[in-house]
């Protein structure tokens, strides 16, 4: 949101509003930026009687645009994480859930449970999704669409003279003519950096009309109606283009790797029936002491409840040669089975990259989090209970289970989840991390090769600034590494 001398401009999401941001801050004298993605609402009272402007955008391609820019790997975005179950859905499976987010049914409340659980109190100091726990909350609304209910909630009554919407697949002309409107001082300039300004944030994809089926064409026009009828828009068949192209989940763009192989959303059962018994035994004869060695709860927010003894695990989280703890070989007689039962249900394509003991301490909470970097993305997260209790629920994308002795799972840790003991007892529950070789592949595509040092390299560069090479990675991570 931009405050300025004659009208605040209110950034709704995927609609040119970083371009519109950019130039407006370089061309307007006295301007306020107050905040990122804040709804009409939040103008502060001193400017509450300044027009409003904003942009809308035709629906049908508004979907695909949100789609692909969320969907590329270094995306952080809580609500696509959740709608997309971790990145898993593709184009019509991740839109579907966002379009009916805010239905009264199980599966939308179970959606919209694990973005409350994830998504902030306020907007003081967002930089991504715009959303908060208390707005997502109270969406529901069987006939209104996901974008039509966030056009609202940016805008409030548009057909107020006070608002004022351009287009934004005519941004440059409806801009000048709002400002011109609105008598805001050298228009004209405005208009010759917006014509030489490059698109901010956009992302890759070919027509809207290209990845819509019919029955995905009709959910958009039905829920969305009133954007659509308000505004003239209409589904343009793009002529060029024959049959529904298909726009591919995230993992897809790194490779054939799928969390729970691809067979269900928040969890899937790898065995029911294990004997856990002798290990459970070893577990339980862990000296108090061993439990604090790791500092893990230290490193991560979400575990500052826990306590782990590690035995295969890398604080870099390298994703190849890993490293096995001293504890590792003093369970491996016991743990062999367990760990070859798990790999043969991945067809034994692969290899453990991490492996632990994880306790949460009695009555306490693993916040809800997402987990990041290519490493935990791309893994297969399986959980083995052995010690534990009826009073322990798992919270997987808005999804509750108990896990009980002698069940092995994977869990889809690229979406929402966290974990409630509210027994007077430890849990404690063995972690494994599988990858398959296809991630290699992925992990040698996405690196780029290190340049030989060049000439008249700084001598005293420091470790987190820029390297000199101009790679953009901190000099500790390029031609630091080298020395």
């Amino acid at each position: 949101m931009i405050v300025t001398e004659h009208f605040v401009f209110v950034h709704m999401h995927k609609t040119g509003g970083q371009t519109i941001n950019n130039v407006l801050s370089r061309c307007l004298k006295g301007r306020q930026v107050i905040g990122y993605h804040y709804p009409y609402s939040l103008v502060p009272e001193q400017f509450g009687q300044l027009p409003l402007v904003g942009f809308v955008r035709n629906p049908w391609d508004w979907y695909v645009s949100w789609y692909a820019f969320n969907r590329r790997p270094k995306a952080k975005n809580a609500l696509f994480a959740v709608c997309s179950d971790g990145g898993k859905g593709d184009f019509k499976t991740s839109v579907v859930n966002l379009i009916q987010l805010g239905e009264d049914s199980t599966t939308a409340r179970r959606y919209r449970d694990a973005l409350v659980s994830v998504l902030p109190k306020t907007l003081r100091g967002n930089r991504g999704v715009g959303l908060t726990k208390a707005c997502i909350a109270n969406f529901v609304d069987n006939k209104t669409g996901y974008y039509s209910w966030l056009f609202d909630r940016m805008f409030g009554d548009t057909k107020c003279e006070r608002v004022h919407i351009g287009k934004f697949e005519n941004l440059e002309a409806d801009l000048v003519r709002v400002l011109k409107k609105l008598s805001v001082p050298d228009v004209a300039t405005i208009e010759r950096v917006l014509k030489r300004s490059n698109p901010q944030n956009s992302s890759q994809h070919g027509h809207y009309s290209e990845y819509y089926d019919a029955e995905l064409k009709e959910l958009v026009g039905r829920k969305d109606s009133r954007i659509i009828e308000q505004f003239g828009y209409e589904f343009e068949q793009d002529q060029n283009t024959s049959g529904v192209v298909s726009m591919p989940s995230t993992y897809a763009i790194d490779g054939s790797f799928k969390k729970l192989l691809d067979r269900a959303k928040n969890y899937l059962l790898l065995s029911g029936d294990y004997n856990i018994h002798e290990l459970a035994s070893r577990v339980a004869r862990i000296p108090d002491d061993q439990w604090t060695e790791s500092g893990r709860e230290q490193r991560y927010m979400a575990h500052t409840q826990t306590q782990s003894l590690l035995l295969i695990h890398d604080d870099d989280m390298r994703h190849k040669n890993p490293t096995h703890h001293e504890q590792y070989y003093s369970f491996e007689q016991d743990l062999k089975p367990l760990m070859d039962l798990i790999a043969s249900y991945y067809e034994n394509d692969g290899y453990f990259i991490r492996a632990l003991f994880a306790k949460l301490l009695p009555g306490e909470v693993i916040v809800p989090h997402i987990d990041s970097t290519f490493s935990l993305l791309h893994c297969h997260r399986v959980h083995v209970p052995i010690v534990t209790n009826d009073q322990v629920t798992f919270i997987v994308g808005g999804e509750r289970k108990h896990m009980r002795p002698g069940e092995i799972w994977e869990i889809n840790n690229a979406t929402a989840h966290s974990v409630e003991n509210r027994s007077e007892h430890a849990r404690i529950h063995l972690i494994v991390d599988w990858v398959s070789n296809s991630t290699l592949r992925a992990l040698e595509r996405r690196r780029r090769p290190i340049p030989l040092q060049p000439t008249g390299m700084p001598s005293a560069t420091l470790r987190n600034e820029p390297c000199p090479c101009g790679s953009n990675r901190k000099f500790k991570y390029c031609h630091g590494a080298l020395t």
